[in-house]
């Protein structure tokens, strides 16, 4: 046997040979690719055990709320400092517009001795306004305070102007010239003090005396 008859009996085919090459390449990159996913896997970090953050959603108004957020505010106030037969007596704020009724309610009520037949309680309420309620108690306290009676009569400190026109002799100025006196002034102290008042004269105030109280 020669040589060249040797290498062409144990060389291999050329189709072996493919067949082989080929098994090595899909070898090679299978473990490519595993080695790639092994290193993914290493290098990635740990997942997180945290929660995932919520953002709240702000609250859209409903429509009954916006107009409960839209109501306007309230009007204007008048303050007041009621004293005399009240179970509470003190300095009160009240809606513009509220009558000496509301302040006594404010103040607690009348007290058990209160006469509120001297005062117009239907009276509307003035800005910095004193209301005295007379009673048998602050009576012997506060000699100027008006006595009890059976006959109602008109508090020249609390009633308005509609109710000073009840009284003879009393228009539309007049009242408004009362009005502005006891605001300027503050609350009479007595009936005889309306003489102060421009256009109420001596024979006027003498027809006034059995009507009207401080």
């Amino acid at each position: 046997m020669g040589r060249h008859d040797f290498f062409s009996k144990y060389a291999p085919r050329p189709g072996r040979l493919r067949f082989a090459v080929s098994r090595v390449a899909v070898l090679a990159l299978v473990i490519i690719v595993l080695g790639w996913i092994a290193i993914s896997i290493l290098i990635a970090p740990p997942p997180s055990n945290e929660p995932l953050a919520t953002v709240p959603l702000e609250s859209v108004p409903t429509s009954s709320q916006s107009a409960k957020g839209s109501a306007s505010p309230s009007g204007p106030r008048v303050t007041v400092h009621v004293v005399g037969a009240v179970k509470k007596p003190g300095v009160y704020e009240l809606p513009e517009g509220s009558r000496i009724t509301d302040a006594v309610k404010s103040a607690g009520g009348l007290a058990e001795d209160a006469h509120p037949e001297l005062v117009n309680l239907a009276a509307k309420l003035i800005d910095g306004q004193q209301i005295i309620l007379p009673g048998d108690s602050t009576q012997s306290q506060n000699p100027n305070l008006p006595a009890p009676s059976n006959n109602a009569k008109i508090s020249i400190n609390t009633a308005d102007a509609q109710t000073l026109q009840e009284l003879p002799g009393i228009g539309p100025a007049l009242a408004e010239r009362i009005i502005d006196f006891r605001t300027e002034n503050g609350p009479f102290s007595s009936v005889e003090e309306l003489d102060a008042v421009s256009g109420i004269g001596p024979a006027m105030l003498e027809k006034l005396a059995d009507l009207v109280v401080p």
